[in-house]
């Protein structure tokens, strides 16, 4: 697992960490008690991960995404080979949060202002961001951009031919 960003850093609790990791056997995952958790499947085959009396999920195309409770009893199942993972975790009793993943048709506006952090990750292709100053930023795959409130509105098109798969996701600390 490489983790991209965790805040606050260790070796205090975190109350939001976004991580990268490759899933190379099937197995059991690490449960997470008080922990909100969205997977998504950047490359690969896919997973099938099963969360024991609350039902499966298949992932199968990159950009698919699951949330679910980090206590939950979870174990995945490989696909085909390997599969890489974005995973967001959140401290629930601490921060709200919210996400997307989705293709890239037509611009998007992301705001920021509600928000203590919002992060855009670009999962496969390049796509551009500009903030409310006019600053650009271009982001290629596996490339993730960390906003914060002062950047309002932050307009999100593709940077090239290719249709980019964009992660987008916000966190706020509870009575903030």
């Amino acid at each position: 697992t490489r983790e991209i960003v965790r805040v606050p850093a260790e070796p205090a609790e975190f109350d939001w960490r976004l991580s990268l990791a490759t899933i190379a056997a099937a197995g059991p995952f690490s449960t997470f008690a008080g922990v909100h958790r969205t997977l998504v499947l950047i490359s690969g085959a896919g997973v099938e991960l099963n969360f024991a009396q609350h039902g499966t999920s298949r992932l199968s195309t990159p950009g698919q995404s699951v949330s679910f409770d980090g206590a939950w009893q979870t174990s995945c199942t490989l696909l085909d080979g390997p599969s890489t993972d974005l995973n967001l975790m959140v401290a629930a009793d601490r921060v709200r949060s919210m996400s997307r993943c989705a293709p890239l048709t037509e611009a998007q506006t992301i705001q920021t202002v509600d928000w203590t952090e919002v992060f855009v990750c670009c999962l496969s292709g390049a796509l551009q961001l500009t903030n409310r100053r006019g600053e650009v930023e271009t982001l290629q795959a596996l490339n993730t951009a960390r906003c914060a409130p002062t950047d309002g509105e932050i307009i999100c098109i593709a940077a090239g031919t290719q249709t980019p798969n964009v992660f987008v996701a916000a966190v706020k600390r509870r009575g903030v």
